[in-house]
């Protein structure tokens, strides 16, 4: 069994060993040693210090160069980080090794953008006496950063996390999810074995109640944190004054299926951004609005492909549906699911454990807007199909909602689209695809309770930078 000590340069070794368990069978894949506050205080003198030494004076070109080293080492260990998502986190090996791959991409695309960070040049001889003045901006790494992320992406998300981080000049303390912390250890080794001076990169394994001692930190300028809403918008509230933050949230993904919709296209987009990852994304698909003319083939036609999907152990190539992370949020959704059809919902697919640790796929018709299941994340492998007569009233419901990431609608109709995607209050709206499509380039955020302000590669870097402003009087000979 693999042991894994501290990532935190100079830190001293605490032998607080956490067994990490697979969310699958429970059974031990690996020991990793946990901080304390000492290992804290380590991170944060660290990140302090190798901001103002190290990545204060290292050039672009150089940051895009060691991004480059972590991208090819993963595409040579894609494998191995897949087979570490599905056996700590529970993706489908399937899904994990596109992860992976997406997750090349994103530290190419960071590299990219390093040596992109162009400032402007202002016209300085628009007013009188502002003339003789030369003024132009620079883009500087805004300090320490703090990288919250979630056990859904374990990987990929790390990357967009650290990678863009770094690729804005900042030095980075990384807390991944307890449930998977071996994915941003090798993330992090892969950097060290790029090149990257010790201390630049921490790894936190902390316990999360711990994390709240580095977030209200003087020394951390910027937080990007992936997760649960209750935990996000309580950092907001303890952070430091002038500290920024990014928060990715979650939401009610609805997806609508017009009357002039394709099914055939439709119905296998929407089992994918339903049931991928057994519903445990954010912009997974939730509430599926379909047009009555078309409800009942929908029905049956949906029905159908999602029984057909194998749900159970995520190392195996055949699965589609893999585990609940853990025993408290399977309970919770089942919970959810029994309280709704007690509630009057109809269970048509579904609706029920398959061993300790999956949910399976799971239909309910019926549903009304009091139900957890529609007015809370169900973060789980659940969906509520139902019937609708009028665009605009889904169009007045849903902006109603406390949520606003992304929505998807299915039509045929250009029209249809467009006036779909105008008027609905999210943040994304996908024609034709479903709700979980994501590029990494993208900007990709919520609103409302969903989240605060966008991540995708290019608008991180920009988020993690300063602008200063520079100007110069020149005397005229």
């Amino acid at each position: 069994m693999e042991k894994y000590s501290l990532r935190v340069h100079n830190a001293k070794p605490t032998n607080d060993w956490l067994e990490l368990k697979s969310p699958f069978d429970a059974k031990i894949i690996a020991e990793i040693e946990r901080g304390d506050d000492h290992t804290i205080e380590q991170a944060l003198q660290n990140a302090q210090f190798h901001f103002e030494h190290t990545m204060k004076k290292m050039p672009a070109w150089q940051r895009a160069e060691i991004i480059r080293s972590v991208a090819d080492q993963m595409e040579k260990n894609v494998e191995d980080l897949a087979h570490t998502i599905a056996l700590e986190g529970g993706k489908p090996k399937k899904d994990a090794r596109v992860e992976v791959l997406r997750a090349v991409n994103t530290m190419r695309m960071s590299a990219e953008e390093a040596i992109r960070l162009n400032g402007e040049q202002l016209t300085m001889d628009r007013a009188k006496g502002s003339e003789n003045h030369t003024a132009y901006t620079i883009k500087q790494g805004v300090g320490p950063v703090l990288a919250i992320s979630a056990f859904n992406h374990p990987v990929n998300l790390i990357c967009h996390q650290v990678a863009t981080a770094f690729a804005a000049g900042n030095t980075v303390i990384v807390k991944p999810a307890s449930q998977t912390p071996i994915s941003a250890i090798k993330i992090v080794d892969f950097f060290k074995n790029a090149g990257v001076p010790n201390g630049v990169i921490n790894l936190l394994m902390i316990p999360g109640k711990e994390t709240e001692k580095v977030v209200t930190d003087k020394r951390i300028k910027f937080i990007t944190f992936i997760g649960s809403a209750e935990v996000g918008w309580n950092l907001q509230k303890i952070i430091q004054p002038g500290v920024r933050m990014e928060l990715e949230h979650g939401g009610t993904a609805v997806c609508v299926v017009d009357k002039m919709a394709r099914l055939d296209r439709a119905i296998p987009a929407i089992v994918k951004g339903s049931y991928y990852h057994a519903g445990q994304v954010c912009v997974s698909t939730q509430i599926v609005y379909v047009h009555k003319s078309l409800y009942q083939e929908f029905m049956d036609d949906f029905t159908e492909q999602v029984g057909q999907l194998k749900t159970g152990a995520a190392t195996d190539e055949n699965t589609d549906v893999g585990p609940i992370i853990n025993k408290y949020e399977l309970d919770r959704v089942d919970d959810w699911v029994m309280e709704a059809i007690n509630q009057g919902a109809k269970l048509r697919k579904g609706g029920h454990r398959l061993n300790s640790s999956c949910y399976t796929p799971t239909i309910l018709e019926n549903v009304t807007p009091e139900m957890k299941v529609y007015n809370k994340e169900v973060f789980g492998p659940v969906v509520s199909v139902i019937s609708y007569n009028d665009l605009d009233d889904i169009i007045r419901t849903v902006n109603c909602t406390n949520f606003s990431f992304q929505t998807s609608i299915f039509t045929q109709d250009i029209d249809t689209a467009m006036h779909y995607a105008k008027n609905i209050e999210t943040k994304a709206c996908i024609i034709n695809d479903h709700t979980a499509f994501r590029v990494d380039w993208m900007p990709f955020g919520g609103a409302k309770e969903s989240g605060l302000h966008v991540g995708g590669v290019k608008y991180s870097i920009e988020d993690m930078t300063e602008e200063k402003l520079i100007v110069m009087k020149n005397y005229p000979l």
